[in-house]
């Protein structure tokens, strides 16, 4: 098929967004009682780009380009950033607009110090959409997707491309089909099936069509794979935009971060864990944070499925981010944060700080949520657990030494007793996030907690 077919030079109807959007709906921990704020840019975001260093430049790519750095590696999809959640319906959108040469929204880029390799900060879901349609590929189903290695991926379906050649060869040339030729033939269809069986096992993914509603509400098939060599050339070599963003700051994360939120203010918001999931990721306390949350299976068991948005990952955060910018002196609890104290400040501060702490530190601290959720006893049969209290007991575990100083084996914390503690109604009955109403939460469930393992501590300190 040729570019310029008449079919798609009619008014194609492509109305669908290009900014993925879904929504989950498998939690097991309650609906989060702290919400950031998404919706507004804060002041404090606004003045640390406005105060830095900041430089970017504009520079076409061509599509072909942009697929081969994915291959390479040059390209990094940050590990924990959001999986793929566009529709195949937004990816011939998108391609739609490649072939018809409509803008398309650039992909911002910051160079990483370390590899000197282009990190994207903005645009994951269209380059994957780019890489998933010139491949002709997509997901089989919605808990199927995986991350993808796009080196691997791409070696997969180009020796199933040879095959299919060949297979077409054989069957279509003129000669005569001897027993030989039939068996080559069951051969390479045989091989065929396994390589597809590993792209789909692998990565959830399987060879398809992308097609599009004419006028006429006509399915039309702008794959790939359909047109023909000059043309597949002709949309291999056009450009698309990359915005490679610089800063000169010592430490360029948090910048770094507050672009990305000022980015999609104009698009679908990603949520803040999200967005530094996509700074953060190259530091030992993500990457130990995000194995302890795929592989724990207590906390699995509360949670529910992985969250696609990072949900899961937020909550440990910001239990590590409460424990680290708290103290316990003279029977309180008090907040101990230079500045305005609230979720989105403590995480991004404590994971900022993380970038300069020895792997040891970050060990310890992740070590404690181990610990924490090692000592649960699965006592109820529900596993919803009110996330105010699950983080407000982890604090004053830790406090009380309990995960490190006074930890042993014979350690058990009932999921009932933590759920109990709901309603405790001077504790927990107003759940609000400013400082105050913290400081004061946490000054009464470690008052709870002393007294339920009063016996516990008094028998480790004789034992010490």
């Amino acid at each position: 098929m040729k570019l310029n077919n008449t079919e798609l030079k009619e008014e194609i109807k492509a109305k669908y967004k290009f900014f993925g959007s879904g929504i989950e709906d498998d939690y097991d921990m309650q609906e989060d009682e702290f919400p950031e704020d998404y919706d507004e840019i804060k002041e404090n975001v606004i003045g640390d780009v406005l105060n830095c260093s900041i430089s970017s430049g504009i520079t076409g790519l061509q599509f072909e380009s942009i697929i081969n750095s994915l291959k390479s590696g040059y390209f990094i999809v940050p590990g924990f950033q959001r999986k793929f959640i566009w529709t195949k319906k937004q990816v011939a959108s998108l391609a739609l607009s490649i072939i018809k040469g409509i803008p398309v929204p650039p992909l911002y880029v910051y160079v990483d110090n370390k590899t000197k390799k282009q990190v994207i900060l903005d645009g994951q879901q269209r380059v994957t959409a780019i890489f998933l349609y010139f491949y002709g590929i997509f997901f089989v189903g919605e808990k199927k997707r995986q991350k993808l290695d796009f080196k691997d991926v791409a070696q997969i379906k180009e020796k199933i491309d040879d095959i299919d050649k060949r297979i077409e060869y054989h069957t279509c040339s003129g000669n005569k089909k001897t027993q030989n030729v039939k068996d080559e033939i069951r051969r390479l269809k045989t091989e065929r099936k396994a390589l597809c069986d590993v792209l789909k096992s692998k990565y959830g993914l399987g060879i398809t069509t992308f097609t599009v509603e004419n006028v006429n509400k006509e399915s039309v098939d702008i794959s790939f794979s359909i047109f023909d060599e000059d043309s597949r050339e002709y949309l291999l070599r056009k450009d698309f935009n990359i915005a490679v963003v610089r800063c000169n700051e010592r430490q360029p994360q948090k910048i770094f971060a507050n672009i990305f939120k000022v980015l999609n203010t104009g698009g679908k918001i990603l949520g803040t864990q999200e967005i530094r999931n996509g700074i953060y990721w190259e530091t030992e306390l993500y990457k130990k944070l995000f194995e302890l949350n795929e592989e724990n299976e207590n906390w699995r068991e509360i949670y529910g499925s992985i969250s696609q948005f990072s949900k899961d990952v937020e909550i440990l955060l910001k239990m590590l981010a409460l424990n680290h910018y708290t103290v316990y002196e003279n029977d309180r609890i008090e907040t101990d944060y230079d500045g305005t104290f609230n979720w989105t400040n403590i995480m991004e501060g404590y994971s900022e700080s993380c970038i300069d702490l020895s792997e040891e530190s970050i060990d310890a601290d992740i070590q404690l949520l181990m610990n924490y959720l090692d000592v649960l006893i699965f006592d109820d049969d529900t596993k919803k657990c009110n996330k105010a209290v699950f983080e407000a007991v982890f604090v004053a575990f830790c406090k009380l030494g309990l995960l490190d100083k006074y930890y042993s084996s014979d350690l058990k914390l009932r999921l009932s007793w933590i759920k109990s503690l709901e309603e405790q109604t001077d504790i927990f009955e107003k759940v609000l996030s400013n400082k105050a109403s913290v400081e004061s939460r946490l000054t009464g469930t470690i008052s709870e907690v002393r007294a339920e393992y009063a016996k516990y501590i008094r028998k480790c300190k004789q034992t010490i």
